[in-house]
C-alpha cells in the first residue's frame, strides 16, 4: 500500500468515526422563550460556511497571541487516543433585520479516547470575557492542557468542554433583539452538542462556568435554566452588566435589566451549586500591569459581594455556594488557575461520570418546592409550562412548588401545565386558583393545566417610577396560594 493510499484509508476511517459517534439522535426540543412548547429541529441544522462571522473572531486589543479560531479550533480528525479541539457551526437565532443575532462558530475540546470509546460524557460549558472570542480558552487559557492533564490523572475526569462565541461578552438577549445569545445557548447550542456529540443529555451531565463577562453570563443562564445545569461558576464575573448597554436602561425598559440581573433571579438557583471567584488582593512585588488589572477587577467586587449576600438570605436552600475572595486581576494569569485549581474540581465532584453510550438520558425530575420568577411572560422550567396574560413588563413569582399546590404572585392571567405529578386520567380540584374551584383531569402523561386570576394586568412596567409608587402603597401584588387535591 502506497504512502497516500494508506494516508486515505486512515482519513476515512476517522471520518466514518467522527460520524458514527457524533450524535445522530433527534428529539423535541422545547426553545428558549417559547413556553415550553416543543418541536423537531430540522436536520439540517449548521450554518453554511459563507454565513460563518466567527471565523476570525476579536481581538479589539492588538494581541500579538490572538488567534483566529478558524486556525485554533482545527484539528485534523484523526482516529487516536489523543485529545481534539474542533470548530463546529450550530444555527441560531435572526434578528429583526434577518442577519445573525449571534457570532458564529464553537469552539469544542473532546477528551483523549473520544472517537475510539463508546462512552457518553458530561459537559463544561466555557464562557469568554469582554473582548474575546469562542477560541479564547484554547488560545490564552491552555484548556486543552489542563482537560488533558486531568484526564491523565483520572479518566473519570474526561468531559467534553463547550466553547461559544458571545459576541464581545455580551451573554444575554438584547432589549432592541439584535443580540439573542439566552436564546443561542440554551435554545439552539445545547440541544444541538447533545445532538451531535456523544454526551450525557441531562442535567447531572451538564455545568456552566466563564470570566469576566462571561461569569456574569454563566450565572445568569442557570439562573434561567436550572433544570438544566446541575452547578455554575463565575472568574471575576460582572454580576452586575457594568458597560453592558442592551439590557434597557432606568427610563427605557426597567424591568428588562432587573429581569437579566443574576441578583435578582438568586431564588432561581437553589439547588445549583455556584462557585465564584474575585480577586481582591494584590501581592505588590508583582509586575504593575497585574496591578493594573487588579485595579479593574474591584470594579466587580461589589456586585459579587451583593450577590453573595441575596445567595446567603435566600432560605431554605440546598445549594452549596463556594466563594472566594483572593488573590488576583483581572487576566489571564489568574483565569487557567482558578479553573484548573478550584472551578474543575468543583464540577467534576457534581457531574456525572462518563458512562455507557447505551444507558438513557434521564429528564431532570420536578424539584419539589422549587420557587422561580421571571419577566418572560412564556417559560418552562423543572416540567411546569406557564404563559401569563398581562399588558406590562414585570416580574411573576412561582413558590413552594409541589403535587398539593403553588404559590402565584403578579398580574393578568396565568395558565399552568404542570409536571407529570398526578395519576393519568384521575379527577382533581384546584382551589384559591381564583373566584371558583376548578375541576380538570390530568392527562395520559400525569400532567394537569389550570388557570390562575392574577386580577386585572397592571398599567404601568415594574420598577418604573408610576409602579413604584403605586407599590409603596402597599396591595399592589394578587398572591394565589392555590391548592390541588384528588378529587372532584
Amino acid at each position: 500500500m502506497t504512502h497516500s493510499l494508506h494516508t486515505r484509508v486512515i482519513m476515512h476511517r476517522a471520518r466514518s468515526l467522527i460520524r458514527r459517534h457524533l450524535a445522530l439522535v433527534f428529539t423535541a426540543v422545547a426553545l428558549a422563550g417559547c413556553g415550553g412548547s416543543t418541536s423537531t429541529p430540522a436536520i439540517d441544522d449548521e450554518l453554511p460556511a459563507e454565513q460563518d462571522n466567527g471565523a476570525q473572531g476579536l481581538d479589539p486589543f492588538g494581541n500579538e497571541a490572538h488567534v483566529a479560531p478558524i486556525v485554533a479550533c482545527n484539528d485534523p480528525l484523526r482516529a487516536s487516543d489523543q485529545s481534539l479541539v474542533i470548530r463546529v457551526l450550530p444555527r441560531g437565532p435572526l434578528a429583526p433585520d434577518g442577519s445573525l443575532a449571534f457570532t458564529s462558530g464553537v469552539c469544542v475540546y473532546l477528551p483523549p479516547g473520544y472517537l475510539t470509546s463508546n462512552l457518553r460524557y458530561p459537559v463544561v460549558y466555557l464562557l469568554h470575557g469582554g473582548g474575546g472570542d469562542q477560541a479564547d480558552w484554547v488560545t490564552y487559557g491552555g484548556i486543552r492542557a489542563i482537560m488533558d492533564t486531568l484526564v491523565a490523572t483520572d479518566v473519570a475526569n474526561a468531559a467534553v468542554v463547550v466553547m461559544p462565541d458571545g459576541r464581545d461578552g455580551q451573554w444575554y438577549d438584547s432589549f432592541d433583539g439584535s443580540i439573542k445569545n439566552e436564546q443561542y445557548v440554551l435554545g439552539y447550542l445545547i440541544p444541538y452538542v447533545d445532538r451531535h456529540f456523544r454526551t450525557i443529555a441531562e442535567r447531572s451531565g451538564r455545568v456552566i462556568d466563564g470570566l469576566s463577562n462571561g461569569g456574569y453570563g454563566a450565572t445568569l443562564f442557570a439562573a434561567k435554566a436550572p433544570d438544566r445545569f446541575v452547578a455554575a461558576g463565575g472568574m471575576s464575573s460582572n454580576l452586575a452588566a457594568v458597560s453592558i448597554s442592551g439590557l434597557g436602561t432606568a427610563s427605557k425598559a426597567p424591568a428588562y435589566r432587573h429581569g437579566n440581573l443574576p441578583v435578582d433571579l438568586a431564588g432561581n438557583l437553589d439547588g445549583v451549586d455556584l462557585t465564584l471567584d474575585i480577586g481582591t488582593v494584590c501581592i505588590t512585588d508583582q509586575a504593575i500591569d497585574d496591578c493594573v488589572t487588579f485595579r479593574f477587577e474591584q470594579v466587580f467586587v461589589p456586585a459579587n459581594r451583593d450577590f453573595r449576600d441575596h445567595l446567603a438570605s435566600r432560605a431554605p436552600s440546598d445549594g452549596v455556594f463556594d466563594y472566594r475572595e483572593t488573590e488576583g486581576g483581572h487576566s489571564w494569569r489568574w483565569w487557567p488557575l482558578w479553573l484548573r485549581e478550584r472551578h474543575l474540581p468543583f464540577f467534576l465532584a457534581r457531574l456525572a461520570d462518563p458512562r455507557s453510550a447505551g444507558i438513557r438520558p434521564v429528564s431532570a425530575a420536578a424539584r419539589p418546592g422549587f420557587r422561580y420568577r421571571t419577566i418572560a411572560q412564556q417559560f418552562s422550567v423543572w416540567g411546569y409550562e406557564v404563559h401569563v396574560e398581562r399588558g406590562v413588563r414585570e416580574f411573576l413569582d412561582l413558590s413552594d412548588v409541589r403535587a398539593d399546590g403553588l404559590v402565584v404572585q403578579g398580574s393578568g392571567r396565568g395558565t399552568i401545565r404542570t409536571a407529570s405529578l398526578y395519576k393519568p386520567r384521575h379527577s382533581y380540584t384546584v382551589a384559591n386558583a381564583g373566584d371558583a374551584d376548578s375541576h380538570v383531569v390530568a392527562d395520559a402523561a400525569g400532567r394537569i393545566i389550570f388557570t390562575v386570576d392574577l386580577g386585572p394586568s397592571h398599567e404601568h412596567e415594574q420598577y418604573s417610577p408610576q409602579a413604584n409608587a403605586l407599590q409603596a402603597a402597599g396591595g399592589y401584588w394578587t398572591v394565589r396560594d392555590v391548592e390541588i387535591r384528588e378529587g372532584s
